[in-house]
């Protein structure tokens, strides 16, 4: 007797292209398309050798109540045990992309689009991102004066007024307006001469169906109304959601990727080996009329190594940075012997994601002055709640720690090439850099409010390390930085950390050639702690296009610096020489070259 042997043929999906539509996501109603989205997901991520998710062109709806549910610390953002909601999780993803072909996904509500999470080679192309509605409300000014303003709401931002509170409704969503900010009526970014409202103290009143009257309490003023026909953005101060988060994930490519908004930011990458952002835009929807893009930076890196490479893109109108790079300091507790300390996240907003792991070397600096005193290996992590770490090393590290001294993560550490990007209208600075690895900012053009580039590194506010050892900034122009008050100079060098007779610098090998610059503030450079930095072949022409802020008293300000100089840079549109003040060490070791109309004037370092 034989036994019959039954066999089934069960296909292999390889690498191919699977189109959304089979699972039946289509574009062009109002529905929730997110069920659908993730079971063609889900497909895609069982292929064994990877593929293409495509989506038809056209418009798709996704909404909280069908998107997964899980835990995750964003740095930088609003952080609590309560699970995010993600639309597209591609945890675990391996050469897989998804190919939009122009698609417009619409978010509603509290939910993040992309979770890309302990993943390698993933591609996110053609694809355009926004809310509806906007977490992030806006208003014309109809009036305004020292006691207040009044506003009108577009007919698509619902709104209610509670108890003197203006409140955004949104999806589920409410939203108690606590700060605002005012931007030009002609779509030119945030209004020359404004500033930051936080903590906002104020009575509502709906004056009408769509407009509401905003008036100070406590018998405080408005320090600077703003213009009738401006626009005043309406902000919870919510960092709620970013567009695209990436975690503990290897070799990510973003293409041709637009973001009109987001209730945090554009991206956020933490812990991430080289990242690369192509054509990738923040900037506000112009068929929607609006004004203001995501509500804080447009694409934000915490804790990375490889590279990180965005070029070609457009960020417009948030309401912080175009991109910060920087690593996290751990803030020490305790020293529990010779190989171990106690040490936690000490900013709120960083508390929770991994920031190291064994067998990471990390430093330890000395608090205030930031300078190295020991280095190790990390051979041990306990977790101590959300924000506390027990750290044990292979070294006796411990040894020199005291209370208030700082880790920094040495291991992860980026380059950094920011090449042919446009940045315009948002509040604060262009970009922001703090990390070890090379970096180059070049053919880009700066047309933010505050300082465009700023490099800086500290262990008392954001805790965001650490010191540059190679930059390049060349071939860049700088159209008007300054005209709000977020910075110095059109460029800062400006850690924050003491420099007492003796101590070390801080950064190292900056390099600032063949920029041109339009200012209509004085500074176009502050240097704090540097050792070794060049400014030379330039061109600076200062104009009268925005009222002055006086922000920095001369062109040029040295505070702690050694083996500077200054070369064949050419400066007109202001009567006299420009000025550069120094320190005496800093100004002995500075060399300006004649014909410049640079003078140097020695003075006592600046506070």
């Amino acid at each position: 007797m034989f036994a019959t042997v039954l066999t089934l043929t069960v296909p292999v999906v390889r690498a191919a292209e699977i189109a959304a539509a089979d699972f039946g996501v289509r574009p062009g109603t109002k529905e929730d398309c997110t069920q659908a989205a993730r079971a063609a997901l889900r497909a895609l991520m069982a292929a064994p050798d990877g593929g293409t998710l495509v989506f038809a062109p056209g418009e798709y709806h996704f909404y909280p109540e069908h998107a997964r549910p899980l835990v995750r610390y964003v740095s930088n953002h609003d952080n609590s045990r309560a699970p995010r909601r993600f639309v597209f999780d591609l945890s675990g993803a391996k050469a897989v992309t998804i190919d939009g072909r122009g698609a417009r996904f619409v978010m509603h509500g509290n939910v993040t689009p992309f979770l890309i999470e302990e993943s390698e080679t993933v591609r996110v192309r053609d694809i355009v991102i926004d809310w509806s509605p906007p977490l992030l409300y806006e208003g014309e000014v109809l009036a305004a004066d020292a006691r207040g303003f009044e506003v009108r709401v577009p007919a698509d931002e619902p709104f209610e007024v509670d108890a003197g509170a203006f409140v955004i409704r949104a999806d589920g969503e409410r939203l108690p307006m606590d700060s605002w900010c005012e931007f030009a009526a002609d779509g030119s970014g945030q209004a020359a001469g404004s500033g930051d409202t936080y903590g906002f103290r104020y009575h509502a009143t709906q004056t009408g169906a769509r407009t509401v009257r905003f008036d100070v309490t406590g018998g405080g003023a408005l320090r600077r109304p703003p213009a009738v026909g401006n626009i005043v953005f309406l902000r919870c101060n919510l960092r709620a959601a970013p567009a695209f988060f990436l975690e503990k994930s290897k070799n990510v490519s973003l293409e041709a990727i637009t973001v009109h908004h987001a209730p945090g930011m554009g991206l956020l990458a933490q812990r991430c080996e080289d990242v690369t952002l192509r054509r990738f835009s923040v900037v506000p929807s112009e068929k929607a009329g609006r004004q203001v893009s995501t509500n804080y930076d447009a694409t934000h890196f915490v804790g990375c190594r490889g590279r990180v490479l965005i070029e070609d893109g457009e960020f417009r109108n948030m309401l912080d940075d175009a991109m910060n790079v920087h690593g996290v300091y751990l803030q020490v507790l305790r020293r529990m012997d010779d190989r171990r300390l106690l040490a936690r996240m000490a900013h709120f907003q960083a508390q929770g994601f991994t920031v190291v792991e064994p067998g990471d070397r990390v430093r330890l600096v000395s608090q205030g002055t930031l300078m190295p005193a020991a280095e190790a290996v990390v051979t041990r992590v306990e977790r101590r709640g959300p924000d506390g770490l027990l750290l044990a090393f292979d070294g006796p590290l411990a040894e020199k720690a005291e209370p208030l001294d700082a880790l920094e993560n040495i291991s992860w550490t980026a380059d950094v090439v920011f090449r042919r990007n446009r940045v315009s209208g948002n509040r604060a600075r262009s970009i922001l850099v703090s990390t070890q690895g090379r970096v180059v900012i070049e053919d880009n053009v700066f047309n933010a409010t505050g300082s465009a580039i700023r490099v800086s590194g500290d262990a008392r506010s954001w805790f965001e390390s650490g010191p540059v050892a190679d930059v390049l900034i060349k071939g860049n122009t700088f159209l008007n930085p300054m005209r709000c008050a977020y910075g110095q100079a059109a460029i800062d060098l400006d850690p924050e950390v003491e420099t007492p007779p003796g101590a070390g610098f801080y950064h190292r090998n900056i390099r600032i050639l063949e920029n041109r610059f339009r200012l209509c503030d004085t500074g176009v450079l502050l240097a704090r702690s540097v050792h070794g930095l060049e400014f030379s072949d330039n061109v600076i022409d200062y104009a009268d296009d925005f009222p002055a802020l006086n922000r920095q008293a001369t062109a040029f300000e040295l505070v702690h610096c050694r083996d500077a100089r200054l070369e064949r840079n050419r400066i007109s549109g202001r009567a006299g020489a420009a000025v550069l003040t120094a320190d005496p060490a800093s100004a002995a070791a500075t060399h300006v070259a004649p014909g410049q109309a640079i003078v140097v004037r020695a003075e006592p370092a600046s506070p």
